[in-house]
């Protein structure tokens, strides 16, 4: 063999070692590998750069843009919910999500579907106790085999398809797989249904366990246009959220407490949920429901907003001090939204609270806070928990 293929032999191998061993971020080797080969002269720019004008990547990132959408606006939590209604994550349920999730995916490409459907399935197995790990491996190989019936079901038939144009052929027809695809998406389908229960064990995360035993209070007032004034607490679904309880309804000044399934809501209600630091946040994004701190978060930089959990560490210069004597929101362009100290739940004015060793702060705050804590001694763990847009609360 000449030089130019022992090179790009040993830089195949390269990347895939870096890939395998996830040394850095995949399109930094990715791209890292082209330049080797671009500079030693193994390839010519235009043949280096003409990935970028294949249809494949292009199509999969535009929909992927869809997804993102999709999942800040929600508006896939409903259909999931009616499709899967409140099953216990068996084979009628596996029907339900597995069918209509191929027959997407031979439209709409299979990995942004995944994209959009995770994050929904997985909020909806939370709320009905069921292993999401039942659910979402069948739901990722229903994904790949409804993707092969059509040409732009996967990236693999887009870029075979521009392959036989680019050389002169005619490209794939539109349903030209499925000849092949759609039996083997029937099959596979069926044998997913009927081997997924007995095979794939439920499994609980480690990180549940310490989440479930640490409890935040968190206040979120209801908005006065929403669609929840007038509704019951049962009506809302506010009742039966998993690992969240509705503990008080405050209004005017008067509390309820316990709060009945049948109580109504009304506009300004101030709720008072006990929950662990990833349900707590979860509400953030509930429709109809606004943070009690919304004041201040409103005097954020414009940006995506983020919740995070941090543990103060004991060589932290926050210990021993409140956050309003720290200018909290301010240093950190974060809002605190609920502590946890040791075993027990922190309640009343955060603000005049004196912070410890070991307290956990569940937090909203813009991308910026990154930049504040990292590298300092103020925090000895922060956990990003995810995205939030409270400032735009859906009605």
């Amino acid at each position: 063999m000449t030089w130019e293929a022992w090179l790009t032999l040993a830089v195949v191998v390269v990347t895939v070692v870096a890939l395998t061993r996830d040394l850095t971020a995949p399109a930094a080797v990715v791209f890292g590998a082209t330049v080797v080969l671009l500079v030693t002269d193994v390839i010519d720019a235009d043949t280096a750069f003409r990935g970028f004008g294949n249809p494949a990547p292009v199509t999969v990132a535009a929909l992927y843009v869809v997804a993102a959408g999709i999942e800040r606006t929600g508006v896939l939590e409903p259909l999931v919910s009616v499709v899967l209604g409140s099953g216990d994550g068996g084979r009628r349920s596996l029907v339900r999500l597995l069918a209509p999730s191929a027959a997407a995916s031979s439209f709409l490409n299979n990995t942004p579907i995944v994209a959009m459907l995770v994050p929904s399935v997985s909020r909806w197995a939370q709320r009905n106790g069921v292993s999401a790990s039942r659910l979402l491996m069948p739901l990722s190989f229903a994904a790949i085999l409804g993707g092969m019936v059509t040409v732009i079901g996967t990236s693999t038939n887009i870029v075979v398809s521009g392959l036989l144009e680019a050389s002169g052929a005619e490209p794939l027809g539109f349903f030209e797989a499925a000849k092949l695809g759609l039996p083997a998406a029937i099959v596979g389908l069926a044998v997913l249904v009927a081997l997924a229960p007995s095979l794939l064990p439920p499994r609980r995360a480690a990180r549940r366990d310490i989440d479930d035993a640490r409890e935040f209070v968190v206040e979120m007032t209801v908005a006065p246009d929403s669609a929840l004034v007038g509704q019951s607490v049962a009506e809302a679904g506010l009742r039966h959220l998993a690992g969240v309880f509705l503990t008080q309804v405050e209004r005017g000044g008067r509390m309820v407490a316990p709060v009945a399934p049948e109580t109504l809501l009304q506009g300004g209600d101030l709720l008072r949920f006990v929950g662990n630091a990833a349900e707590v946040a979860d509400l953030h994004n509930r429709p109809g429901l606004v943070p009690a701190a919304q004041a201040q978060i409103e005097r954020f930089p414009s940006g995506r907003l983020a919740f995070f959990e941090a543990v103060i560490g004991a060589s932290s210069p926050l210990v021993g001090r409140s956050l309003r004597e720290i200018g909290f929101r301010h240093r950190y362009q974060g809002a605190v939204l609920a502590i946890h100290r040791a075993d027990r739940r922190v309640e009343g004015k955060l603000g005049d609270v004196r912070l410890r060793t070991g307290d956990t702060l569940l937090l909203i705050a813009a991308p910026v806070f990154r930049t504040r804590w990292h590298g300092s001694a103020d925090f000895l763990l922060v956990s990003r928990l995810g995205q939030a847009e409270p400032a735009c609360p859906r009605a």
